[in-house]
């Protein structure tokens, strides 16, 4: 069977100029005025793959110096400069590509600044000896910060199963051994004979005029000369990989369970098909991994991916869950993986994913440099014009053409598998070779994958709504919808959501909240599961629980004709959960096992627990998931119960994207029914903030240190110093960086962070550094935060900081969801009319303002202080 609908040809690209300069550099240039932003890119074609044995890792630590200095600007200049006209410049390293970005807010100077600060960096990096062996201190943390990171761990010793000879294998940001060997005429050499401009696309995206970015590129760049560029190839695998698993043990709370097949290039005429097999089988919850592993409690993630590079590619199955179902878990996912290769996704599979991936196209070019760095993706890998292709290929590839691949590909017996578990964990696998003989011939039976029937629409139109700020507010009976159209995209969000439910949680029913989104998802106004899914990824987006500190809710993004359509779906879910006895069984065990694994993550993990420490009888100290041990007791009748408590709540309904007010509204009506009978109670904070401090030892690289330190609240005059003091210490110009990590390498990752609630505040902090180094982050951190309280503050930095603080939210707000975002935060904490002058508000701070909201809040021995102390294992 061929695919019935063959969709127009699609033109993303058609206003994207390319000028080859002399010298052979390529320059990209698009005209879009959807956002006033302005993206500059460049993309050098080299990465991990184009380093010798001997140097593995040094493209990674040459992504890092650019940062580090130039022939006209020193160590640091470059991201305050950045940071100064409000916009932020970062970079990343891969397999075949190091992509460096700079993304500024438009206004006057803003494409010439752009320019400037990439070029400087590309063509006149300093590569100081100094400054390299610092960094590499640096790195090395983040190579530790890897090793305890068990995802990480998993997917790389994958690659190294999967390819016995291609520099895929190795792990690819170095080891601390071969990275200490590394010296800066290495560094050089590399760069010398890589950064080339037949190697080098650049890429200016944005609201500029196309002809006068191209020529400030050509005058910019042509005049850039450098050695003939050298490719040293990496060597290619000969053999198909014998059937192999690895099993590891360590300090982990919840297992990972990796298969991995071998497969092709991004510009292979199957790898587009590939990504629709992945996604069929593990986009989404009507995924059939989803459907068949997820649904029936057997393991809490599971999910499938094809991954390429302009030379090899990975097929991938990933699952995360308890030891005593993780082998049942991928037993079953290899079931699936037959049923693909012997039956086939059917054409609804086809639709649903088609869906998914076009919508998931269009929210990354939201962003211009979503689109710089795809328009120079494709570029590197034959001509900017690819990225209409691989859409078309996307919109039309068939069944049968999906199938075909899963049969030449996903053959169990050329597959790998990684298995991470704790120190006692147990696989049948272990005890045989690994070659499962899956059950071939299983399918999925398709459901019925209508929305549910809209009920009780009221008829007529309503009169245009009162504005606040620039959001419409419509007040209804029982619900208050906030609007606000963002052209340009083709996509709406949609959320529904309930304040103050999290407040009557306590220590023994915490997660109560968090286990009634996951159940509504299961099952509503006569949809089971699977239906429901499908329905939501048939309209380009999946519905997705929302539950935080203060608003218990589901959000989805969906093409914009059918928000109508979306709304239905929220609304069932919302308003008539099934909550069956045994999903919620299910749902519940799943929950324990996800609240569980919050220890595997070393960086919101002490941050989580320090709320917990500091608020021990607020809903702030709570976890949204819940205790792990006392998940287990959340009751069948308690999750009922809240249930009805929250329909007995104000809802909140959220709508942002490419429609008018009008159609918005009209598309929502189906919320008038909404049976809220009580006011919305007021955000409580209840209990005093301790300044308590604990430590926990754990098998681990690095020692985390996160510490909190109460402040004033989100409606307390200083919301506005507190954030622009957030900026002025975070960052990669911000005060923590250049003192801890730039000058004295102790970590990779430093950060001050306001969290600020409509009654309750604090300045979180956090730094993971090696366990010997321990007291002497503790140290730098505390009297670095003291000496800003204490006036040792540069006029120029506060200027930064508000810049960049108010540059951050203006570029933040290019997607849609952030916009309901922002919209929901200034909803719940009473904020809603200032949000249109946030970022003006920003920039009215003072040096003076910043000080002495510091010197108040950083006081030592007010702060609560939690620690996983890490053994630097071995």
């Amino acid at each position: 069977m061929t695919n019935p609908t063959q969709y127009a040809p699609v033109h993303w690209t058609g206003e994207v100029i390319r000028r080859v300069l002399p010298n052979g550099l390529t320059v990209l240039v698009e005209s879009n005025r959807s956002a006033p932003v302005v993206a500059a890119v460049t993309h050098v074609k080299a990465g991990y793959f184009d380093e010798p044995d001997e140097w593995v890792g040094i493209s990674h630590v040459l992504e890092h110096m650019y940062f580090k200095g130039t022939a006209r600007r020193g160590p640091g200049e470059l991201a305050r400069e950045t940071q100064l006209l409000g916009g932020y410049l970062n970079a990343g390293t891969i397999y075949d590509k190091t992509v460096y970005y700079t993304v500024l807010p438009a206004a006057p100077g803003s494409l010439e600044r752009a320019v400037d600060l990439q070029a400087d960096a590309l063509m006149r990096p300093q590569l100081d000896a100094d400054e390299l062996g610092r960094e590499l201190e640096v790195i090395i943390q983040e190579v530790k910060r890897k090793l305890d990171t068990p995802a990480a761990v998993a997917g790389e010793t994958l690659y190294e199963l999967l390819f016995a000879q291609h520099r895929i294998r190795r792990w690819r940001i170095g080891t601390e051994g071969g990275l200490r060997k590394l010296e800066a005429e290495h560094l050089r050499a590399y760069y010398r004979t890589r950064y080339t401009p037949e190697r080098t696309i650049v890429v200016i995206v944005g609201d500029i005029d196309a002809d006068a970015a191209l020529e400030l590129a050509a005058q910019t760049y042509s005049g850039w000369q450098t050695d003939k560029p050298h490719r040293d190839p990496a060597p290619a695998e000969t053999d198909s990989p014998p059937p192999s698993l690895r099993i590891i043990r360590g300090d982990i709370e919840r297992p990972i369970a990796v298969v991995g097949w071998r497969t092709v290039d991004t510009i292979h005429p199957d790898a587009v098909v590939l990504d629709l097999a992945g996604a069929v089988l593990g986009s989404g919850r009507g995924s059939w991994l989803s459907r068949g592993v997820r649904t029936p409690g057997l393991a809490s993630s599971a999910r499938s991916f094809h991954y390429t590079t302009s030379e090899v590619g990975v097929f991938e199955m990933a699952f995360e869950g308890e030891a005593s179902r993780i082998d049942d878990a991928v037993a079953r996912g290899l079931e699936l993986v037959a049923g693909l290769r012997s039956d086939g996704p059917s054409e609804p599979d086809m639709e649903r994913v088609r869906s998914l991936m076009t919508a998931q196209w269009s929210r990354r070019l939201e962003t211009m440099d979503g689109r710089a760095t795809l328009w120079g993706e494709c570029e590197a890998l034959g001509g900017y014009a690819l990225a209409d292709r691989f859409y078309g290929d996307l919109l039309n590839a068939t069944a049968e053409q999906v199938t075909g691949v899963a049969r030449s590909y996903l053959d169990p017996a050329q597959s790998a598998s990684v298995m991470y578990g704790g120190a006692q964990f147990q696989t049948r696998y272990e005890d045989a070779p690994w070659a499962p003989s899956p059950i071939a011939g299983v399918g999925i039976e398709v459901v019925n994958l209508q929305a549910p029937a809209r009920k009780g629409a009221g008829p007529g139109r309503a009169p245009a709504p009162p504005m606040i700020g620039e959001v419409s507010h419509v007040a209804l009976p029982g619900v208050d919808l906030l609007i606000r159209p963002k052209t340009g995209t083709g996509l709406v969000y949609l959320g529904a959501y309930v304040l103050g439910l999290r407040n009557a949680e306590t220590a023994d029913t915490a997660g109560v909240s968090a286990l009634l989104a996951r159940c509504a998802l299961r099952g509503a106004a006569g949809s089971d599961s699977e239906q429901l899914a499908l329905a939501a990824e048939m309209l380009g987006g999946a519905i997705a629980p929302s539950v935080s500190a203060d608003v218990v809710g589901w959000g989805v993004t969906v093409r914009a004709p059918l928000l109508g359509r979306a709304a239905a779906l929220v609304h069932a879910v919302a308003c008539e959960p099934t909550l069956r006895s045994e999903d919620i069984a299910i749902e519940r065990s799943l929950q324990a096992s996800d609240a569980r694994r919050q220890r595997d993550d070393m960086f919101a993990y002490p941050i989580r627990r320090t709320l917990a420490l500091a608020l021990p009888r607020s809903p702030y100290g709570l976890s949204t998931l819940g205790d792990p041990e006392a998940v287990p007791h959340l009751s069948n009748d308690l999750v009922r119960e809240w249930a009805g408590e929250l329909l007995q709540r104000r809802l909140t309904i959220i709508a942002v994207g490419d429609l008018g007010v009008d159609e918005m509204v009209e598309s929502l009506r189906i919320f008038e029914t909404w049976p809220a009978a009580k006011p919305t109670p007021p955000l409580a904070h209840d209990g005093e903030w301790e300044a308590a401090h604990d430590v926990e030892t754990r098998d681990k690289a690095q020692s985390a240190i996160a510490m909190g330190f109460p402040s004033a609240s989100y409606t307390s005059p200083d919301r506005m110093p507190l954030i622009v003091a957030g900026s002025f210490l975070s960052g990669m110009a911000g005060r923590l960086f250049e003192e801890l990590r730039e000058k004295r390498s102790l970590a990779y990752t430093v950060a001050a962070m306001p969290w600020l609630k409509r009654n309750v505040g604090a300045v979180l902090t956090y730094v993971a550094t090696s366990p010997e180094r321990e007291e002497e982050a503790r140290d730098a951190m505390l009297g670095e935060l003291v000496a800003t309280g204490a006036g040792e503050i540069d006029e120029r930095d506060i200027e930064r900081a508000r810049a960049y603080a108010a540059g951050v939210l203006q570029l933040r707000l290019q997607s849609g969801h952030a916009v309901a975002g922002e919209i929901m935060d200034s909803w719940v904490h009473g904020g809603l009319e200032s949000l249109p002058r946030l970022a003006d508000d920003l920039r009215a701070v003072t040096a003076e303002e910043v000080r002495d909201v510091a010197a108040r809040v950083f006081r030592p021995e007010e702060r609560a202080e939690f620690v996983v102390r890490g053994t630097g294992m071995g």
